[in-house]
């Protein structure tokens, strides 16, 4: 099989960009429509795009790594602040695990 060339694959690191945005939105509404299995889809096919063209994962901390739901404040999630110790803890409220982003060094 032929190698491809650099450009080729910047371009099609952009298209699987573009597409991974557009799932996340879709799943968003989804979401909001009231259909959850379809906005856990979305979202499932978003991170095999991004897994397989290697793109950074923005989707670390707008999913749930246990259900894979997706976690939108309010619906799906909830978030407070944990001052003492310096991070955001985000609760999913379909499984109940906790995501923890640092905001303090």
């Amino acid at each position: 099989m032929p190698r491809q060339s650099s450009k080729t694959k910047d371009l099609s690191r952009i298209i699987a960009r573009k597409r991974t945005a557009g799932l996340l939105s879709l799943s968003e509404k989804a979401l909001r429509d009231g259909n959850a299995e379809l906005s856990r889809r979305y979202a499932a096919l978003a991170s095999k795009i991004q897994s397989h063209y290697r793109i950074r994962p923005s989707l670390r901390y707008k999913t749930c790594k246990a259900c894979g739901s997706i976690l939108v404040p309010g619906i799906t999630s909830s978030t407070r602040l944990s001052s003492s110790h310096g991070y955001i803890v985000v609760k999913c409220a379909v499984c109940g695990k906790e995501l923890h982003k640092v905001y303090k060094k």
